[in-house]
């Protein structure tokens, strides 16, 4: 990515191969597109960081983190917050499916009223 995102997304993911590409699907393709998604892979045995890397290499927004091994979950969570560039942060698990304008709609909050912290 050329500049800094204002949005980053950390999905943190252990085995997460029966829901991730739903979850990626339901990111992806947000109306927001402004923003980076940072996945960190906690040394899963599945085919969950295969599957991370399919969507890596089509879409520059993703960026795919592997443990190389399982760090715990607490970890795993943090991880993603220290690896965001953007100015809004929001946690995503593997299993999360938003509604299509939902980055939309909570980033034009934050951004219409400057007091708000949490959308």
């Amino acid at each position: 990515m050329p500049s800094t995102p204002l949005l980053s997304i950390g999905l943190f993911v252990y085995n997460g191969e029966p829901f991730i590409r739903k979850a990626l699907d339901s990111l992806l393709g947000q109306t927001f597109r402004d923003f980076e998604l940072i996945i960190s892979d906690n040394a899963s045995t599945d085919r969950t960081a295969e599957i991370c890397l399919e969507y890596a290499a089509v879409d520059p927004r993703v960026r795919v983190y592997q443990a190389d091994r399982n760090m715990g979950a607490g970890w795993n969570v943090r991880r993603v917050y220290f690896l965001a560039t953007g100015k809004y942060f929001k946690w995503a698990a593997c299993d999360d499916v938003c509604e299509l304008t939902f980055i939309e709609r909570c980033v034009e909050a934050l951004e219409r009223d400057p007091e708000l912290v949490v959308a």
